[in-house]
């Protein structure tokens, strides 16, 4: 009796080791030319139920660990935009495609929620889940060459709080993103090294800026966020590492 009682955990642990990763191991290259296609590995694989779990940790300007702890981010649900809500005139709401308006609803650190699409043309977008804010999104684009620029975007004042504790309030600016690197092997992380793309979000008035790194057919699994003091100084303040991923 047992051993058919651990012969059935051992079972029951490899189904739900299979359900979870749909063979997706981050260790693999995925492609031997650093080119992906979307439908084989998009850069985020977008299904409701879907979960990455990452390690926090938040820095002094000294560049001294100050913080650190773990949260989540879940594929919730998938929801329409309100048009109604766009600013946009009649004409050009007209002209959105029931296609475009559908956004996976993501849910992570103290509840914060966001939306999430993968486009037509093999772009990431993420917005703010409030529809007013429908076209302020980031945008990480599959198909871009190394340095190619995403149009300047526009974003209001910002109010960032993390769970250290920390409040950063930033004026109106403008922001955009670049790829730095694509296909290559070499950044490291707890779950190994991976081909990525290093994609980098930077603003017209201010000097912060922030590294995304995304693994084709995986997801993001690291970010950097840099910062710059009143005395001038950049310093990383907070680092996200993927520890634990869920695919259904």
């Amino acid at each position: 009796m047992k051993h058919t009682f651990i012969f059935s955990l051992f079972i029951l642990s490899a189904i739900l080791l299979a359900s979870c990763t749909e063979n997706l191991d981050p260790l693999s290259p995925g492609s031997t030319n650093g080119e992906y296609s979307l439908g084989i590995k998009a850069l985020v694989p977008l299904a409701v139920g879907n979960t990455w779990t990452y390690n926090v940790t938040v820095y002094d300007t000294a560049g001294a660990q100050k913080s650190q702890f773990t949260c989540t981010l879940s594929v919730k649900d998938t929801v329409t935009a309100d048009t109604s809500k766009i600013p946009l005139s009649s004409a050009a709401r007209k002209s959105l495609t029931r296609g475009a308006l559908v956004w996976y609803l993501l849910q992570g650190e103290s509840g914060a929620t966001s939306c999430w699409q993968v486009d037509s043309l093999e772009v990431l977008r993420i917005r703010k889940s409030d529809d007013m804010r429908f076209f302020e999104q980031s945008a990480f684009d599959f198909r871009a060459s190394i340095g190619d620029v995403t149009p300047l975007r526009y974003v209001g004042k910002d109010t960032v709080v993390w769970a250290s504790g920390d409040r950063f309030i930033y004026n109106a600016d403008s922001v955009k993103s670049a790829l730095v690197s694509k296909g290559a092997d070499t950044l490291r992380t707890t779950l190994g090294s991976a081909p990525y793309f290093q994609y980098k979000e930077s603003y017209a008035l201010r000097a912060d800026y922030t590294n995304y790194y995304f693994k084709p057919g995986f997801g993001l699994f690291l970010v950097e966020r840099y910062q710059r003091t009143p005395g001038g100084k950049m310093f990383r303040a907070r680092r996200d590492e993927l520890t634990a991923y869920c695919f259904k």
